[in-house]
């Protein structure tokens, strides 16, 4: 097709800029807490409240657009995430900025949704995979880069600038869209929108991001009390099995719970979300160490994380190259294990950890082995995940791979802050406490190891017949 990469092109755009904002208000949550005058238990709902409304809308938006058409969701997604984002930059008060970044997140899960799907549509079968690929590059460095371009900004304009920056970017991915994304054909027998399931996994989601960080109610104006997480489990794990049974039985279900039966589908994906809940202690931690314990300015703190993107663009390619010729399962392990080994040195399980007494040098070192580890981990596994779906159903297992992406995000981020949160309120020491958030990080990335070893071995069917296709030359 003429213009296909003017159609990545446009999708990276999109891409690029809803997962950028996942990560770059992380640099500025000490900043706000300051200009807001919020402490980090509220403030963190910044950067909360903009995945989960991801998370939920990621499936929904994904359906509707394959029957209303996937270029006008495309473009009315850019429209709002633009206003969204002015919207931030103009808010006067936490409660106005959390309702801002709300809409932002309905946007971001417009494009995040239809950007693989477009692709897939646009570019022919034998490039595919390479096009899919640089996406994923494009959602790695987005999700990466946020904290360094947030901390210049900040330090020189303001923290209103980093979400007024999107404007000429949004612009400009609105005029690429409406340019190059051909137009939808028309649809005359369309089945029936699942609502019962969309309805069902927003709630399901939600029970499960509120759950690692349960709201305080109040009782006829009593004292305010956490609800019970029991409670909450056991509700969650109630429209779990309502969702399922509802995803079976529907003629054009919201989730095609027959890719689960995949043993790679599933381990893979559980291994993203158990290294994106562990990773996530370090984007959301480590802006308030360098200002807090090293009293560094957020674009110094925003250059010493430049270590981790520039870690990702040199692996990701290298790796992702290398599955397709040896498999995905012996990177994914190597990486996992990495960025264990790397959350463990920087928690202090040996040697002195992240501290003043460290210096920067083991900040760098620690930063770049969870850039390698990504780098290692993701492109092979994205493309066990892909390499497994059969070719009428990449669209659903493409937003399905971003809602476990954007869940690991957002419960991670919940969770490292209240594990952070609390043991520094019982050790009244900053660094013990990030030690102890970290520690715990490691831990689910062991876990994530474990579970990327029990992926099918071998090459994955796209790999094999792309490694059959060059012997045969």
């Amino acid at each position: 097709m003429r213009g296909k990469w003017w159609v990545l092109s446009a999708v990276a755009c999109g891409t690029f800029m809803a997962t950028l904002d996942s990560s770059i208000v992380n640099i500025a949550l000490p900043t706000l807490t300051k200009s807001l005058g919020a402490d980090l238990v509220r403030i963190k709902w910044v950067v909360i409240i903009y995945l989960l409304v991801i998370t939920c809308l990621l499936l929904p938006w994904g359906r509707l657009a394959d029957q209303w058409g996937r270029k006008k969701i495309f473009q009315l997604g850019f429209g709002l995430f633009t206003f969204g984002s002015l919207f931030c930059g103009a808010s006067a008060t936490l409660g106005w900025l959390l309702a801002s970044r709300a809409l932002q997140g309905v946007g971001a899960a417009m494009l995040m949704a239809n950007g693989p799907a477009i692709i897939t549509a646009a570019f022919p079968s034998r490039e595919r995979g390479k096009a899919l690929g640089t996406l994923a590059m494009v959602v790695s460095a987005g999700l990466v880069t946020g904290p360094s371009v947030g901390g210049l900004l900040i330090s020189t304009f303001g923290w209103r600038s980093i979400f007024l920056v999107n404007l000429p970017v949004g612009i400009l991915g609105i005029f690429l869209a409406q340019k190059n994304i051909p137009q939808d054909p028309v649809r005359k027998h369309l089945l029936p929108f699942d609502w019962a399931g969309a309805f069902l996994q927003f709630i399901l989601f939600l029970g499960l991001i509120v759950g690692v960080d349960p709201p305080m109610i109040s009782v006829s104006g009593g004292a305010a009390f956490p609800v019970p997480r029991l409670v909450l489990g056991v509700l969650t794990l109630a429209v779990a099995l309502i969702f399922i049974r509802v995803e079976a039985e529907a003629r054009a279900p919201l989730f095609d719970l027959s890719l689960l039966k995949d043993r790679t589908f599933w381990t893979a994906n559980l291994a993203s979300f158990l290294n994106f809940v562990a990773y996530s202690a370090v984007t959301v931690l480590m802006p308030f160490y360098f200002e807090e314990v090293l009293h560094l300015t957020p674009d110094k703190a925003g250059v010493l994380m430049t270590a981790i993107p520039l870690s990702i663009l040199v692996v990701a390619p290298l790796s992702g190259r290398a599955s397709d010729r040896f498999g995905s399962r012996e990177l994914s392990v190597i990486g996992a294990l990495v960025g264990a080994l790397g959350l463990f040195s920087m928690g202090g399980l040996w040697g002195v950890g992240m501290s003043p007494a460290s210096g920067l040098g083991a900040v760098l070192l620690g930063l770049g082995s969870i850039g390698l580890a990504t780098g290692l981990f993701q492109s092979p596994n994205n493309n066990a995940i892909m390499g497994v779906v059969p070719a009428s159903k990449l669209g659903v297992a493409s937003a399905f791979l971003a809602t476990v992406r954007n869940l690991g995000l957002v419960i991670g981020t919940g969770l490292a802050t209240g594990l952070f949160t609390w043991r520094r309120s019982v050790s009244g020491d900053f660094v013990s406490a990030f030690h102890f958030t970290l520690v715990f990080a490691g831990a689910l990335a062991t876990l994530a190891t474990l579970v990327s070893f029990f992926k099918t071995g071998g090459l994955e069917p796209s790999a094999r017949e792309a490694h059959g296709a060059q012997k045969q030359t």
